[in-house]
């Protein structure tokens, strides 16, 4: 009689449920937006110290749009790094989670949009002060007043980086939110920060200028910054 061994059960240890990365954010994607805001932060900081070094004068009138826009996005990188830390789930995976990232990656691209404006504008003074020191004041108008081609690249370039990181960022962070309802809530939410952060630096704007144009001009024109700084 052939011997018939029993059949041995194997028995296996279930593992421990994973939540899937369809239902959040992985850390380390969460990381890299934090990073990006806390050397935002370090920029700020450290064109402040500059503009604090400049004594109180008739000159630092100019400097009005630049300390606005440096100031909102301070305000701006700090409720973008509330938003991203307020995302994270405290458990074992630390998924973030994609309504709270979402409205903190906006937040951060706004927040950069600022401190792009603040650089430029304040390099474009700059130039701009020591070309008048060697030339006629009446020759300086619009492209004119660019000191040498280069110049006019930066502005360019710096035209383009605004628009790339006011607009195209924020843009792709909505496209790629994973529910479609919550679109509209991220448009108007991105909306809902632009309107008073640009009627704020609109003002800074006419204050500083010959008030050749009026209070809504300089509003409309803060939705695209670059024409303003060619003016």
């Amino acid at each position: 009689e052939a011997f018939m061994s029993k059949p041995s059960v194997v028995t296996t240890k279930t593992q421990p449920e994973i939540k899937s990365s369809n239902h959040g954010i992985a850390l380390n994607v969460t990381r890299t937006r934090v990073t990006v805001l806390v050397f935002n932060l370090s920029i700020i900081s450290f064109m402040f110290s500059i503009l604090a070094t400049k004594s109180p004068s008739a000159d630092s009138l100019p400097h009005v749009s630049t300390s606005v826009a440096l100031l909102m996005g301070f305000f701006l990188t700090l409720l973008g790094l509330w938003l991203l830390l307020l995302s994270q789930d405290w458990d074992e995976i630390g998924l973030s989670r994609p309504i709270s990232f979402t409205l903190g990656t906006m937040t951060t691209y706004l927040a950069l949009s600022q401190t792009v404006t603040a650089f430029v504008h304040e390099y474009l003074i700059r130039t701009m002060n020591n070309t008048l020191q060697t030339e006629a004041a009446d020759t300086l108008h619009g492209f004119a007043g660019l000191s040498n081609t280069g110049l006019l690249m930066i502005l360019i370039m710096g035209g383009v980086i605004w628009i790339l990181i006011t607009y195209i960022g924020p843009l792709g962070a909505i496209r790629k939110s994973q529910s479609r309802e919550w679109r509209w809530l991220y448009a108007s939410y991105y909306l809902g920060l632009q309107i008073p952060i640009n009627w704020i630096t609109a003002e800074a704007w006419y204050l500083q200028t010959d008030q050749s144009m009026n209070m809504l001009s300089f509003f409309a024109l803060q939705f695209m910054q670059p024409l303003l700084w060619f003016r």
